[in-house]
């Protein structure tokens, strides 16, 4: 082989090992998103007319790398709402029956509040399931996890708009999930599949990096890929598992004991 065949596989080589990184690089890096969410009138008080509704923003952080996933919120400025947990989205697996004791997967917390006592929801992409843990208040050595699987949205119209949300490629659909309409907008140009609210994916490929209701509102700013640390979306490696009934009392054990220290401060 001459010099000159030489340097043409070298350079072939090069160009192939550079496609190739960047194929593989789409499989690491951190979603940030933004974040608004209406809450009823300060200090709850439904009954004035002149009360009106708190909108508050904050941020989402999605870390994915070889197949797994974590949604971690940070603590949004609550105005001043003392006591008040954040807003919760419709739970990761809603599948319509909302977080008030209705339809299954009703005791998982994820989307637009994160996960239960505002800690983060893990996601297995590769087997397309939502992962909420839970650590006991009075026991920190004590973790435990359940898991729901993606939920196929119910009511769905696509289009053929599209746009770029954080500089990625669009299409455009409508999802309707707990009695809100969404407008979402999702890429196909990642290689795994996600949604911060479960039931919002409009296809069963793609990434959802923008959607908007009436209440509420989360949209990709940057996609940032580069390495992620495969302990950064591991869940604690003692959890146990537990079933979603399991989880749900001790979710309503848990906000109990939450709110009986509320009340002590008072």
């Amino acid at each position: 082989m001459n010099h000159f065949s030489k340097t043409l596989l070298s350079a072939a080589l090069v160009a192939f090992s550079g496609i190739t990184a960047m194929a593989q690089d789409k499989n690491a890096g951190v979603i940030d998103y933004e974040v608004s969410a209406k809450m009823g009138p300060r200090g709850g008080n439904t009954d004035g007319g002149d009360a009106e509704e708190q909108v508050i923003t904050f941020s989402q952080h999605f870390f994915f790398t070889a197949g797994k996933g974590k949604l971690a919120t940070e603590r949004p400025d609550m105005g001043g709402r003392n006591g008040q947990a954040p807003p919760q989205g419709p739970p990761p697996g809603d599948n319509g029956g909302g977080g008030q004791g209705r339809g299954p997967g009703r005791g998982m917390r994820g989307g637009f509040g994160g996960g239960f006592g505002g800690g983060p929801v893990y996601v297995d992409l590769s087997g397309k399931k939502y992962i909420q843990v839970v650590t006991k208040a009075d026991d920190s050595t004590k973790s435990f996890y359940t898991e729901e699987d993606f939920a196929a949205p119910k009511d769905v119209k696509l289009t053929d708009k599209t746009k770029k949300v954080a500089g990625y490629n669009c299409k455009k659909a409508t999802v309707t999930l707990r009695d809100e309409t969404y407008t979402v907008w999702y890429t196909q140009e990642l290689p795994f599949s996600y949604s911060p609210i479960n039931g919002l994916l409009p296809e069963a490929n793609g990434v959802v990096l923008s959607a908007e209701s009436d209440r509420r509102s989360f949209s990709a700013k940057k996609v940032d890929l580069k390495p992620v640390a495969v302990t950064e979306t591991a869940i604690p490696a003692n959890a146990e598992k537990i079933s979603q009934d399991q989880f749900r009392d001790m979710r309503r054990e848990q906000m109990q004991k939450f709110r009986d220290r509320q009340n002590n401060r008072n």
